[in-house]
């Protein structure tokens, strides 16, 4: 009976060990940076369809485009450095509200509008995103620097 329970005992120690490694090696979940998912509260832009290249993230609203750069994601990826204003090809609404994104500054011109959750490739806006307006963050369509988002 007790070489049963030293089996038991050493099996679990085992399955503790084998597991304890495997989620060390497991990527953390970032806030912004180094990871290729887009972080949870963000709207993601990718330089590249289907979510590759760079990415850029955004938490508010944001007038104009021009003051961020696609600095997320594994650094030297395809768009790394380039200005996002009308250089997005992908996108993820990775946020609870709803996002629309528009084709001139200032939230105004053309409109396309994208549902909590959603990821998608920007088909007729793809390189025309020139400003975005997230419906969490009191309305207002201002000119911000999200470069820490």
């Amino acid at each position: 009976m007790k070489l049963a329970t030293r089996k038991a005992a050493t099996a679990a120690a085992v399955l503790a060990l084998g597991a304890s490694a495997f989620l060390a090696g497991a990527p953390a979940a970032n806030a912004s940076g180094t990871g290729t998912a887009c972080p949870t509260s963000r709207v993601c832009f990718y330089f590249n369809s289907d979510f590759q290249g760079a990415r850029a993230d955004y938490a508010n609203s944001d007038a104009t485009m021009g003051n961020e750069l696609f600095t997320d994601g594994p650094v030297g990826r395809n768009g790394w450095g380039v200005q996002v204003n009308n250089n997005a090809a992908s996108m993820v609404n990775n946020t609870y509200a709803y996002v629309t994104i528009y084709d001139s500054p200032g939230c105004e011109g053309y409109a396309w509008y994208i549902q909590p959750g959603d990821r998608l490739n920007l088909g007729t806006m793809k390189n025309r995103v020139s400003s975005i307006y997230v419906a969490y963050n009191g309305g207002a369509c201002l000119d911000r620097d999200q470069s820490w988002a």
